[in-house]
């Protein structure tokens, strides 16, 4: 409890506490740092361990927000929820000092009620009493709270409270102080701004490329810009007071000026493109922006309008538009489906004919992916194709066109990479060719009948040739040999000496026995090779080679293995007489000195290879029907008749190399 000789002391305090808030007063240059110097000087060397300065929101929120704080206690306002308005948060001494402008004491924070909702915290910092004065302007309008805590009971008395008030008075002049040189501030400040900004105007005026002219309420020419006088090549002594009507060019009707200036009147602005005529008389296309400048009455007192020279803009325009009718002529009237799309997949353009096969509407085509088009299995393939267009510039592929309802349509698709105004875009053509397949697919089981057909006349033609040659065994290589052995008995029956004459004659007949015996043997091993049912083909291969290279008097050198399991006896037999028939070639017309017959297995084919080093011929490498002599062409049909691929390699002086490559037997 304070005592009379506590007075003195307390007094001294308290008043060199608001001294040095006075300080502040005279020394603050700013609104927010006053309230941080006055309670910095309420703290300072004081009882006080809180002071806080606090404004007042407007509804709905009536917040009080403290705004500064000072001393040993400042955190007792983190997070200090305090208010004006009605209820329990806005009944405590700030609320109250906002509703009736009077200073609120609390000698006692325990004790009172109204200060419950803060009471723990309060406690917490160890207050005891507070005091809230409310600091009005000249004009009475309170500005600020100032508010003060003490761990003391009865923070001041009524002495020291008269004191503060006066206080309180010299702050609220202080404030309207510095809120009307904050004003006067920002009022030169807004006035320097706004001359800037004529002057930045001016300048944009004079230096604009656009022609600028301001007329008055009448539409008489007030003021215009170099560059307006530029475009239409008037005077600005010619144009001032006049109707800018003189600019007409008479391509527009009197309803075209009527929509304008109910426009104008209604809405404060109209633009659009207009033909204006110079002095010159050259017509000018211009982009016209018209504004309307009205008073604080909503007068009009000027219209202002822009001028921009398109006329180059709009040929331009105009040129582009008949290039784009000329590019949808082309792609309209070109077969198939055309269209445009980026990388993302999104289509730019498309042709009627993407719309009439697949069924789309143009709406859903802007929804949709290329991939769209196209069933699941087979999108990757298309994926890949794509990518490789915009990498490489261009591809091609065929596939299935997938119709909206569901149809699938064989496509031929090709694309390439187009770049425009800096993006890469794939345009892609599409052709039908449903009937391209259907044609080759009847190609296809034409050649299938016709390599059938030609299979069973080799196989006829084979059959007749073993059929022959077994007959040649049977009768007439069986009637030589009886004819021989009938030549040896009667020559055994002749009573020595025989005569020279019919010795010469029997020997004679003999050797043409023998050399007959030997070519009936020949053609048997023509008609039908020996060993090639028994052994294999390599065995027959073998056996001919050799005869060969007897009769052509040079090497012919076999490697290979025989496949397992073996030919079907009609590949093995076509692929011996396609060997026979190409060195049947060698012998006649390659002057080699030597052959090669290879016969290699691959994983999925095997390959028969009959090459020489002798002159060769012109003509370098020669598909299936590339060849011109009989031989050759003999050689590529038989590959064929098995489903083989036969091709002659020759050049002039390196040889010739022959080579078919049939499909591997199945397991």
């Amino acid at each position: 409890m304070r005592t009379s000789a506590d007075a003195p002391d307390r007094l001294n305090w308290v008043l060199a506490a608001i001294n040095n808030a006075h300080r502040a007063l005279v020394r603050a240059a700013s609104e927010q740092a006053l309230y941080v110097a006055v309670c910095e000087a309420l703290t300072t060397d004081t009882p006080f361990v809180l002071a806080t300065v606090s404004v007042a929101e407007e509804a709905p929120t009536c917040a009080v927000r403290i705004v500064a704080a000072a001393g040993k206690e400042t955190g007792y306002v983190e997070g200090l929820n305090v208010t004006w308005g009605d209820g329990p948060l806005g009944n405590g001494p700030a609320g109250r000092a906002i509703r009736t402008g009077e200073v609120q004491f609390n000698d006692d924070l325990q004790a009172d009620e109204r200060f419950n909702p803060w009471r723990e915290r309060a406690l917490a910092h160890g207050f005891r009493s507070s005091f809230v004065l409310p600091v009005s302007l000249p004009g009475g309008a309170v500005a600020v709270l100032l508010s003060v805590y003490s761990k003391g009971p009865a923070a001041v008395d009524p002495e020291q409270l008269e004191q503060f008030r006066l206080l309180g008075d010299d702050l609220g002049v202080c404030i309207e102080v510095l809120r009307s040189r904050a004003a006067l501030q920002t009022a030169l400040e807004r006035a320097e701004r706004q001359d800037q900004r004529l002057a930045v105007l001016r300048r944009v005026f004079e230096n604009s490329v656009a022609g600028v002219v301001v007329t008055d309420a009448d539409n008489r020419i007030a003021v215009v810009n170099d560059a307006f006088e530029k475009l239409f090549g008037y005077g600005r002594e010619e144009l001032l007071g006049r109707d800018p009507a003189l600019l007409a060019s008479g391509r527009h009707g009197p309803e075209y000026f009527r929509l304008m200036w109910r426009e104008l009147r209604t809405q404060g602005r109209w633009t659009g493109d207009i033909v204006n005529r110079s002095r010159d008389g050259r017509e000018i296309v211009c982009w016209l922006n018209v504004s309307v400048v009205r008073d604080a009455e909503e007068r009009i007192r000027h219209f202002i309008g822009s001028y921009r020279d398109i006329t180059e803009q709009i040929k331009s325009m105009e040129a582009l538009r008949r290039e784009q009718r000329f590019a949808d002529a082309i792609m309209e009237s070109m077969p198939g489906v055309v269209y445009f799309y980026d990388r993302d997949g999104r289509f730019q353009r498309w042709n009627r004919n993407f719309l009439e096969v697949t069924g789309y509407s143009a709406e859903e085509m802007t929804r949709m992916h290329p991939l769209d088009f196209f069933a699941e299995e087979h999108k990757d393939l298309l994926r890949e194709r794509i990518e490789n267009v915009f990498a490489a510039g261009e591809d091609y592929i065929e596939a299935q066109f997938l119709t909206k309802s569901g149809r699938e349509i064989p496509y031929l698709f090709t694309g390439r990479r187009l770049n425009y105004a800096g993006r890469d875009y794939l345009i892609g053509v599409g052709i039908d060719i449903s009937k391209r397949k259907a044609a080759e697919e009847a190609l296809g089981a034409h050649l299938q009948r016709l390599q059938s057909l030609s299979r069973q006349v080799l196989e006829i033609q084979e059959t007749e040739r073993h059929a022959i040659g077994r007959e040649l065994h049977d009768t007439i290589a069986q009637d030589i040999g009886a004819v021989s052995l009938n030549l040896t008995i009667l020559r055994s029956l002749l009573q020595a000496p025989v005569d020279a004459a019919i010795q010469l004659r029997l020997e004679d007949s003999q050797k043409l026995l023998e050399d007959a015996a030997q070519r009936v043997r020949d053609l048997m091993m023509e008609l039908r090779p020996p060993g090639l049912d028994e052994f294999g083909l390599m065995a027959a291969l073998g056996e001919h080679a050799r005869r060969v290279g007897r009769r052509a008097g040079f090497e012919v050198r076999l490697s290979g293995v025989d496949p397992n399991p073996r030919f079907d006896p009609t590949v093995a037999i076509t692929l011996f007489r396609i060997a026979q028939e190409a060195l049947n070639n060698i012998v006649k017309h390659a002057r080699a000195t030597r052959a090669d017959i290879v016969l290699r297995a691959g994983a999925d084919h095997l390959t028969l290879e009959i090459s020489d080093d002798g002159v060769g011929f012109a003509g370098g490498s020669r598909g299936p029907r590339a060849t011109t002599g009989m031989g050759m062409l003999t050689m590529v049909e038989r590959a064929e008749s098995i489903g083989a691929h036969c091709t002659v390699a020759s050049a002039p002086g390196a040889g010739t190399r022959v080579s078919v490559t049939v499909p591997a037997p199945q397991q």
